[in-house]
């Protein structure tokens, strides 16, 4: 079942990319059915869509803009093609909230639309969104410590965005030799 925004008039059509990619989701949720993680249903789509041939990137640090500025960095589960994101859930229902955060994602990373999947339910939920916000020629810089008042000029270090249990099993796993 799936959700156009009600701002956003335009219909899928064979062939296109959000079409393929919505193929690519319906052939992970019919061969897992439901009971996995996120990580799981993450890992089947990325094998989906290599076999369709669409470009993709997993986990990908994407910039949050504030006023043309770059104030930050956030992850996001896929970037196909450089202008769909898509944001996978493995839970029992999508909520308003999921929503929500969905298409601010959008919003913040400037990025033209996006799909929401949840593996959680017996039949695939997605939604289609679009950023009706989308500046395609907008020009940003980076922010400077002293912009937002914070002492530091490491505002975009890794350890910033990742949670600390993360980045120590990072270093455990560097000094016990495991690929990181």
């Amino acid at each position: 079942m799936g959700f156009i925004h009600p701002l956003q008039t335009t219909m899928m059509e064979k062939g296109d990319l959000t079409y393929r990619l919505n193929a690519c989701a319906m052939r992970v949720s019919t061969t897992l059915g439901i009971g996995n993680m996120e990580y799981v249903y993450c890992r089947a789509l990325a094998i989906e869509l290599n076999l369709a041939g669409i470009a993709f990137q997993r986990e990908v640090w994407l910039p949050i803009h504030y006023k043309n500025l770059r104030i930050a960095y956030r992850r996001v589960d896929f970037l196909c093609e450089g202008k769909v994101t898509i944001e996978v859930k493995a839970k029992s229902q999508l909520t308003d909230v999921d929503f929500v955060q969905a298409i601010n994602t959008l919003q913040q990373l400037n990025i033209p639309a996006g799909l929401l999947y949840n593996f959680g339910t017996i039949q695939l939920q997605f939604k289609h969104l679009f950023n009706n916000r989308f500046q395609p020629d907008a020009l940003t810089q980076p922010i400077t410590p002293e912009m937002v008042g914070e002492p530091s000029d490491d505002l975009f270090e890794l350890r910033n965005y990742i949670p600390a249990w993360v980045l120590h099993k990072m270093q455990y796993d560097k000094r016990k030799g495991k690929k990181v």
